[in-house]
């Protein structure tokens, strides 16, 4: 038997974007606006124009983050969830259902859990 012991303080933090044919991930230890900026950086990068559509988390609120939408509104439009509501927000379905999925999964290791969240 493989037993691998998740610390209650590890964490791993996941972007996505999906697109009608491209699905865009980062998963990191820690979500900041120097994580989020580089992220919407690629997706402008990809795709060229983006909406994207957030909740008021603080990296996505920052005062850093907050210059690089205004940087970017050619090629950025910013949409915000209203501010406790995540029934509208799908990626809490998502989310949840993930949670779900990965608690009945076993993984021998962080590499695999990340391989795992990415499938």
């Amino acid at each position: 038997m493989v037993r691998y012991l998740h610390e209650r303080r590890e964490k791993h933090c996941v972007l996505g974007a999906l697109s009608t044919d491209t699905f865009v991930h980062e998963i990191a230890e820690t979500l900041t606006s120097d994580v989020f900026e580089p992220f919407v950086q690629l997706l402008i990068d990809q795709f060229g124009k983006v909406v994207i559509v957030i909740d008021h988390a603080r990296y996505h609120t920052s005062r850093r983050m907050q210059d690089f939408y205004r940087e970017h509104a050619d090629c950025l439009h910013v949409e915000y969830f209203p501010s406790y509501s995540p029934e509208l927000d799908p990626t809490e379905q998502v989310w949840r259902a993930i949670k779900k999925w990965l608690s009945v999964r076993f993984w021998r290791n962080k590499e695999e859990l990340k391989d795992q969240l990415v499938q």
